[in-house]
């Protein structure tokens, strides 16, 4: 019998075999049961809705203030010249070392994996990349999307909308984005 390593019918059937898959059964909404998968992610729409509600005014004033005022002062003294010295090419390479290649991958579908595999010629303009968001004051569209996943809380009622947890897969070009600029 000859083995191909490349062949991984063996290591599906065995994953197949091993993991248990649980489907998610009809959830329990204010309006009934919901079957479908529509119905049923309208149902965790509802209920994350009713979870995490936008903070009620009177907000405080002053402290929003402040924090504009510190956002302009910032962005009025970034020049060009004065980002080029915020990071350089061998950090960013020891960031991308640091990340977990087994990471879930976000809306980009970009895998940790793939950046890892990143050429040395490739840094530079990555680089450039993230100084041009930075200085244009732009964060892109596509790193503000994110997948939810719930996931069953311990011992809850399978049944029920709110014994689950989101969980959030952002774009992992935008994390590291964020790692870039937020070490220290």
């Amino acid at each position: 019998m000859n083995i191909n390593p490349e062949d991984n019918t063996l290591y599906d059937i065995n994953r197949k075999l091993s993991n248990k898959f649980i489907s998610t059964p009809h959830i329990l909404d204010t309006d009934g049961s919901k079957y479908t998968p529509l119905g049923k992610a309208n149902a965790f729409k509802l209920s994350l809705e009713n979870s995490f509600q936008e903070n009620p005014e009177p907000y405080c004033n002053l402290h929003i203030h402040e924090v504009n005022n510190s956002m302009k002062s910032y962005f009025n003294n970034l020049t060009a010249s004065s980002t080029t010295d915020l990071i350089s090419s061998q950090e960013v390479i020891n960031l991308i070392k640091k990340i977990n290649p087994r990471k879930a991958t976000g809306s980009d579908v970009v895998p940790y994996k793939a950046i890892r595999m990143l050429t040395l010629n490739v840094v530079p303009h990555l680089r450039k990349f993230f100084y041009k968001c930075l200085i244009l004051k732009h964060f892109p569209d596509a790193w503000k999307i994110a997948h939810v996943l719930m996931f069953l809380k311990p011992i809850q009622n399978r049944k029920l909308p709110g014994s689950y947890r989101p969980i959030s897969l952002l774009s992992n070009i935008d994390k590291l984005f964020e790692k870039f600029f937020s070490k220290g």
